[in-house]
């Protein structure tokens, strides 16, 4: 069982080239917007939700905005997925 996490010699992260290592690794990253629309209480509440599961951060999310509609307020947060 603990020889699955013995290091491979020939596996050394400090001969990888700077810049590039995460693109020849985990391919094309895009981009993924989250929008909170509604009320202050809504959008704060569900904020602080996602927050409680460890799905995002307090601070991953933008500052509160009005939406244009009176008593409105949108918040974004934009993720980044890997996909092949």
């Amino acid at each position: 069982m603990f020889t699955d996490f013995v290091p491979n010699p020939d596996n050394n992260p400090e001969c990888l080239i700077p810049g590039n290592t995460s693109q020849f690794f985990f391919g094309k990253k895009e981009p993924v917007e989250h929008r909170l629309k509604g009320s202050r209480k809504a959008v704060m509440n569900t904020i602080y939700s996602l927050y409680t599961q460890g799905y995002a951060q307090l601070y991953e999310w933008t500052p509160l905005e009005p939406s244009g509609m009176p008593g409105e307020v949108i918040s974004t947060l934009t993720r980044y997925l890997i996909l092949d």
